[in-house]
């Protein structure tokens, strides 16, 4: 066990020693993985969906916030949704304006949420975002979240019925898919009551006073979202996607596990429980010791 808690500081202090490099990275490694999620589900415009544009435009993001590589990779989608349809980009332009007026006045800070839940919901997986989200985050990013699987289920309409949009001979409309196969749609409804539904469980259990609360809620809300969709695909017919939604699960129960790793560091069989009191409450205080390992003492010798 130690050897794990060493090698999770020594990453610590590696990370922490050069942050600013490794924001660097990360930004440029959100960009192309967008860029590239934008190429495999749409590719309509020749020019952005170019490999060496992309990376490019990746290399440019890392000098970026990770709210500045959203609206970079928004701008991007837009780009390319134009050259499919001029009405598929003004309504998803129009989604993504709501959605900032949205998290905006719900006070939520991560609305780049709005940008990586459809990333991670082109990989199967969007209940990360949820999952992380719930772990990390207040309660006001939930808008930001429903937004964001709001965006990623349109974006998700849109590439399955592409033909039908570039079909001229065809009667569908934008509006018409939104009516039929979004707001009519039993699993989208579904979809966005798991999201919800795990991120309320997640951050409820993650701040309550019981041991291994971060594992528990991660365990729960992972147990939520798949018994909600599961019910949702049984419903709507769908058990193919049933094995999909049991690896995105793993995926998504893995990630969990990982953030407790390193961004935890509770050792809960050492709580105490303390009491003291003033001149107006008593007061009874349970304290958790954070996990330390005791630095080895190396002594050099000159012979």
């Amino acid at each position: 066990m130690n050897a794990f808690i060493r090698l999770r500081d020594d990453i610590r202090r590696f990370v922490l020693s050069r942050e600013m490099l490794f924001l660097k990275i990360w930004s440029a490694l959100v960009a192309f993985v967008g860029l590239m999620c934008i190429r495999a589900n749409f590719g309509h415009n020749k020019h952005v969906s170019q490999l060496w544009v992309s990376i490019i435009i990746a290399i440019i993001c890392a000098f970026f916030p990770i709210q500045g590589v959203s609206l970079v990779l928004t701008i991007v989608l837009l780009i390319d949704l134009v050259s499919l349809s001029p009405m598929v980009a003004v309504v998803a332009l129009g989604m993504v304006v709501v959605g900032y007026l949205v998290c905006a006045y719900f006070r939520s800070k991560v609305t780049s949420n709005m940008v990586t839940v459809p990333i991670c919901y082109s990989f199967g997986a969007p209940y990360v975002m949820s999952l992380g989200a719930g772990l990390m985050s207040n309660i006001n990013e939930l808008t930001s979240v429903i937004c964001g699987s709001v965006i990623a289920f349109y974006l998700h309409v849109i590439k399955d019925n592409t033909t039908a949009i570039v079909d001229e001979t065809s009667d569908v409309s934008v509006f018409s898919l939104i009516q039929e196969q979004m707001l009519q749609n039993r699993l989208f409804w579904f979809f966005i009551i798991a999201m919800v539904a795990m991120f309320l469980v997640v951050y409820m259990l993650r701040q309550a006073s019981i041991n291994m609360s971060w594992m528990i809620a991660n365990a729960a809300g992972v147990a939520v979202e798949f018994i909600i969709m599961l019910a949702g695909y049984l419903l709507a017919s769908q058990k193919g996607a049933i094995p999909g939604l049991i690896l995105g699960n793993i995926i998504v129960f893995a990630v969990g596990f990982i953030l407790n790793y390193f961004v935890l560091d509770l050792d809960y069989s050492r709580i105490e429980k303390v009491q003291f009191e003033d001149d107006d409450y008593y007061y009874y205080v349970t304290a958790v010791p954070k996990i330390r390992i005791a630095e080895e003492d190396k002594e050099v010798k000159k012979i």
